[in-house]
């Protein structure tokens, strides 16, 4: 992983002593995420490229072993997942960028990928034929228009996965400081359908979240999750989220308090505490806002998943897609002829 304030503020910082302007947080997320797949694009075309080094005994052991090192940086997106298959047709997870393998389940039978016109003459031949001992697959489509796999013999239910997923597109959330106006980093992980996190500095739930009050309740801090704790109940499907409600000295609630994010929330979701929850004599209603939820505001960031020795190479195509070119070309061409003998070492 790669901090993203970490990269954006040493491209602020360049773009500042070039005097080439501001890069906005929007602007930089969306570059960010573009120059993320391309390098990874990147490295799988040099680990072809290095394997083929290495078929030709051209790469060393240890520190020198280039395919390795690139190995790493693709390691970074890797993943493994169950299909569940019906009549052979299993539904591939959402995030897949390129397939490594499809296995039984305990990965000891890989399945061979075919093209679909070729089917008819496996199946034409006793000896070629699909078995449960030589599995096949191909990639197609389910009717509601998902990527999925059609595994034969149609006989096998389950299958593992491993590939390569598509990079989660990085975010520098922010709040404003509404005295000087300044866009301050904002930590907390982002999750999309989260409630927004609690913090002194970014974000305090306002009271207006409260739309039916509680009557009599005992004076305390109560903390529960929907769904799961006895007493708090949700109208929606979120799930996950922890809540701290302080009831007041007059019964009422006085503070409401996000202690984990969860997931599966959407705006006029309900979440209703029971009255026996709170020692009162009425229950409380509380009703999730745009403002409550990580998708609607600037808040809450999620850091790069590059290789950390990638750092360098991304703050430099950040600005390359920019538009930045650096200024003093003395320096940059001398740096240009360096890049260009060091790759012209490795092809010798």
């Amino acid at each position: 992983m790669i901090n993203v304030n970490t990269v954006y503020k040493k491209v602020l910082s360049i773009i500042n002593k070039e005097q080439r302007g501001f890069i906005t947080p929007d602007e930089f997320n969306k570059i960010g995420s573009q120059v993320q797949l391309a390098m990874l694009d990147q490295s799988m075309f040099e680990y072809n490229r290095f394997l083929n080094m290495e078929t030709a005994n051209r790469v060393n052991s240890g520190y020198a072993n280039l395919p390795q090192k690139v190995h790493e940086r693709i390691d970074q997106f890797y993943k493994s997942s169950s299909v569940s298959l019906s009549t052979g047709v299993g539904t591939l997870p959402t995030d897949i960028y390129k397939i490594i393998e499809l296995t039984n389940s305990d990965k000891t039978l890989p399945f061979e990928l075919v093209d679909k016109h070729e089917l008819p003459y496996l199946l034409s031949s006793p000896l070629t034929k699909p078995s449960t001992d030589y599995p096949i697959y191909y990639k197609t489509t389910t009717t509601s228009g998902a990527t999925s796999v059609q595994v034969n013999p149609t006989s096998i239910s389950t299958a593992t996965i491993d590939y390569i997923k598509i990079p989660t597109a990085p975010r520098w959330g922010y709040v404003v400081n509404t005295t000087y106006g300044a866009n301050v980093y904002d930590s907390n992980p982002y999750i999309e359908t989260g409630l927004l996190l609690d913090d002194t500095i970014n974000h305090t739930t306002s009271i207006g979240i409260v739309t039916t009050q509680s009557v009599g309740g005992a004076a305390n801090d109560y903390t529960g999750t929907p769904g799961v704790t006895a007493g708090w109940t949700t109208s929606g499907s979120g799930t996950g989220a922890s809540i701290t409600v302080t009831v007041g000295s007059g019964g009422t609630i006085t503070g409401v308090k996000i202690i984990s994010a969860g997931t599966g929330y959407v705006k006029d979701d309900t979440i209703t505490i029971d009255a026996t929850a709170i020692l009162g004599s009425t229950s409380a209603i509380l009703t999730l806002r745009n403002e409550d939820i990580y998708k609607s505001t600037t808040k809450g960031s999620t850091n790069f998943e590059l290789h950390p020795s990638e750092e360098t190479n991304l703050v430099n195509g950040i600005l390359a897609m920019s538009g930045i070119v650096l200024k003093a070309p003395d320096v940059t061409q001398t740096t240009s002829q360096i890049i260009q003998s060091n790759a012209a070492a490795k092809q010798q």
